[in-house]
């Protein structure tokens, strides 16, 4: 199959873009700056494109088979990457009807809870537009997500390993259902084109729900560190965020967004996917060993 990756570059899109490869599909890369992107030998062919300027996407190829939406804003200001968010899926929608393309898959996040961060409501507002779309949409919606390079994973590395003790907000209270990048990447890539997947959002998630707390302790566990975390009730995001970037190499504003999302839950409640992908996925445990072991995550 000929598949457009958006997001190419980015921590899953990197990854994908070898799953991809190893499956014998051909991918057509849209990325905004090629000079950045370093795609492995394969059947890649790199496009040059923003999406958030139509006018770049007018050469689009038309006989594309499926697409991966991985694109994320949140690294932007927040008065900015809602609206960036938003302007780029619906130029995305508009390019890809003018293609052959019969299914959009999307890596969204859970987001059960009633009262949203401003991250998570715009995953819900990217799908609410990929989904206004004629072509199919599947959405995969994922917890932390836990491989070398992923920003929250890092995160949790940093604090560790550096801080013996850690002041952290109420919210490191939180649960949330980390998944193995592995696993990850086994769902984006079964979903493709499966007939039972269309026009579905399914949530994956590892086997068991945990604290953030319980991931900071558990993580130092495994590297055997002595680490003691003190939760105060009045540490707000944005003292958080600068908490964050002086430990950790996290920029601010994707500091911002990460703690401010701590606020919600972040379960799996829909077991809908294990009907029809039966997995054991990876323990919290195991994900980490395989992060630790593998630093670059790719092949």
């Amino acid at each position: 199959m000929k598949i457009l990756l958006t997001g190419a570059n980015g921590y899953i899109g990197s990854r994908l873009t070898y799953s991809l490869l190893e499956k014998g599909h051909s991918i057509i890369a849209l990325v905004r700056d090629p000079k950045r992107f370093h795609p492995p030998k394969g059947d890649i062919t790199i496009y040059q494109g923003d999406l958030l300027h139509l006018e770049t996407l007018k050469n689009l190829p038309k006989d594309i088979d499926a697409a991966y939406y991985l694109v994320h804003a949140m690294s932007d200001e927040p008065d900015h990457f809602a609206k960036n968010d938003r302007i780029s899926a619906e130029n995305f929608v508009h390019a890809i009807t003018k293609t052959t393309c019969k299914q959009i898959i999307y890596l969204s996040g859970i987001a059960s809870d009633p009262h949203l961060s401003k991250h998570l409501s715009s995953r819900l507002e990217v799908e609410t537009i990929l989904k206004s779309g004629p072509i199919p949409l599947t959405v995969l919606r994922a917890s932390i997500i836990i491989g070398s390079g992923s920003a929250s994973f890092e995160i949790i590395r940093d604090l560790v390993e550096k801080l013996p003790i850690m002041v952290a907000p109420k919210w490191v209270k939180q649960k949330c259902q980390p998944i193995a990048i592995t696993d990850v990447l086994y769902y984006l890539t079964s979903v493709l084109h499966h007939p039972d997947c269309f026009e579905k959002a399914f949530e994956i998630g590892g086997p068991e729900a945990i604290s953030y707390k319980d991931m900071l302790l558990r993580y130092a566990k495994k590297r055997d560190l002595k680490r003691f975390i003190i939760t105060v009730p009045v540490l707000t995001p944005r003292l958080s965020s600068y908490w964050l970037i002086f430990i950790t190499s996290t920029n601010f504003y994707l500091a911002r967004s990460l703690i401010a999302s701590l606020k919600n839950d972040s379960i799996k409640t829909d077991f809908s996917i294990d009907a029809i992908f039966p997995r054991k996925c990876f323990s919290y445990e195991e994900a980490i060993d395989h992060a630790l072991q593998n630093p670059s995550d790719l092949k």
